[in-house]
């Protein structure tokens, strides 16, 4: 019996996730860069934006505010753009990564 497309990219990602090698795990994350030996390594300027980030939000600043704020210290966003999107904020504050977790799947890996 032939799998429909999507059963097989489920299996597909299924794979990856099980061995630990999933793309969705190593997008480099704002704050980051890869080196030549392809080794992840913190941007310092970018790790401060995301650092001011988490400390303006734990301060109670809203999204639109730390928005404007970065708009203000003529900060891009991680796309270039001169406005941070709300959205973008939201997702770096929800990234587990930046806490060191990764999840994939159901599966949780723990950065040791």
């Amino acid at each position: 019996m032939d799998l429909a497309r999507s059963d097989k990219i489920k299996a597909g990602l299924q794979r990856s996730f099980q061995s630990g090698k999933s793309t969705k795990a190593s997008i480099v994350c704002y704050g980051y860069k890869v080196d030549p030996k392809g080794k992840l390594q913190i941007s310092s300027s970018e790790a401060a934006h995301v650092r001011y980030i988490f400390e303006r939000f734990a301060a109670g600043d809203s999204l639109g505010k730390i928005s404007d704020t970065l708009f203000l210290m003529d900060i891009p966003s991680p796309t270039g753009k001169e406005i941070w999107s709300k959205e973008t904020i939201s997702k770096i504050l929800k990234n587990e990564k930046y806490i060191g977790n990764v999840i994939l799947g159901k599966t949780q890996t723990n950065d040791v």
